[in-house]
């Protein structure tokens, strides 16, 4: 093409109007579809040879992504309030066996079928510990002086080192303990039901041992699809409250829930879950909502909104109308922690029942 400041421009242009170059004339060459087809098997071949050789696990990332798709299938029927007959469910229960059950989901997860599993979630939580400057040492005489680059001989300009001391992050359901290997900055201890790595302690959150010195607390406990994997509602309302214990003062709170449980719930919603979170002694800071999943990041209350206000978080309706899920965090201040309770989405539906049929009596 002529340089649009060439004088000439114009009449090269006025010269050979309606005319392309030859070589954008060129017809594209086409591979042949058994070429293609060729192509992508190979390609396919490959990467079923590089996946991990675990029996428990499909070998490629499709048929992992397949595998969690029907794991949450048959939860959300089993979780369903229209099932009512007992073959059914019994049914659905060895269908789900036959997958291979909660550990077969997991190791699906942590080999690449599920991202939000992983990595994704520990970007945006990453992306705002920098942004709010979290872990940075800078006192008030650093944040008014002037900060002046050191010039060397040579003229090259350089800048002082940001001191930031490490973060220490308690990830619970870390399932392979891979979300934050990436951030050196960031010391992680990763907790887990059912460890998938050697580094991954075996703990229920509640059974972790609670930091009894200041240098043994945690800046950040990060709940990342934990909460609504937890059986019992109680339980729910519990870990707001637990994870205090652990973290130091202005310490921060991570949660990420699957967006449905926001959006499309009978019973929680963005503002009733603010409020939850205010009442059990969190200040939001940053919440985001993708495609997805909801994103909260809370802060400790100073004084004496530290641990909570002690009230009393039901079940109330908050949206009706058919297709809702039930999904609801209980908050019972002062009772103790119920154990024995497996099924997430069962919980939240034999619950439902339980109170429908006691308010028809």
């Amino acid at each position: 093409m002529p340089h649009t400041n060439s004088q000439y421009a114009k009449d090269r242009k006025v010269s050979r109007p309606g005319k392309k170059p030859a070589f954008l004339n060129k017809a594209k060459s086409k591979k042949s579809k058994s070429s293609t087809t060729a192509s992508l098997s190979s390609a396919k071949s490959a990467a079923v040879d590089s996946a991990p050789l675990d029996p428990s696990i499909p070998a490629n990332r499709q048929e992992q992504t397949a595998l969690i798709r029907a794991f949450h299938a048959i939860e959300k029927k089993l979780a369903s309030p229209g099932l009512t007959d007992p073959e059914e469910r019994k049914k659905l229960l060895e269908e789900r066996e036959r997958l291979g059950g909660l550990k077969t989901y997991q190791e699906a997860s942590v080999h690449g079928g599920d991202k939000s599993r992983g990595g994704e979630s520990s970007k945006w939580l990453v992306k705002q510990i920098k942004e709010l400057k979290i872990g940075l040492d800078v006192n008030k005489e650093k944040e008014t002086k002037k900060v002046e680059p050191m010039i060397l001989e040579d003229g090259t300009k350089v800048w002082p080192k940001v001191e930031r001391r490490k973060l220490r992050l308690l990830d619970v359901g870390a399932i392979a303990g891979t979300a934050y290997a990436g951030y050196p900055w960031i010391s992680t201890t990763s907790i887990d039901l059912n460890p998938q790595a050697p580094h991954v302690l075996k703990y229920n959150f509640f059974d972790f041992p609670v930091p009894q010195t200041e240098e043994e607390k945690f800046d950040i406990v990060a709940l990342s699809l934990v909460i609504n994997f937890e059986g019992s509602l109680v339980n729910r309302g519990h870990m707001l409250l637990h994870a205090h214990d652990y973290l130091l003062p202005n310490g921060y709170l991570y949660i990420v829930l699957p967006l449905p449980c926001l959006t499309n719930s009978r019973y929680l919603s963005h503002d009733r879950f603010s409020s939850i979170l205010d009442s059990t002694g969190w200040d939001v800071v940053r919440k985001h909502d993708s495609a997805k999943l909801t994103y909260w990041l809370v802060r400790r209350k100073e004084g004496d909104g530290a641990k909570g206000d002690g009230k009393v978080w039901k079940r109330e309706e908050v949206r009706s109308g058919i297709g809702r899920n039930n999904f609801v965090i209980v908050v019972k201040p002062g009772t103790e922690v119920e154990r024995g309770v497996a099924n997430a989405e069962q919980a939240d539906a034999e619950q439902a029942d339980a109170e429908e049929a006691k308010e028809q009596e």
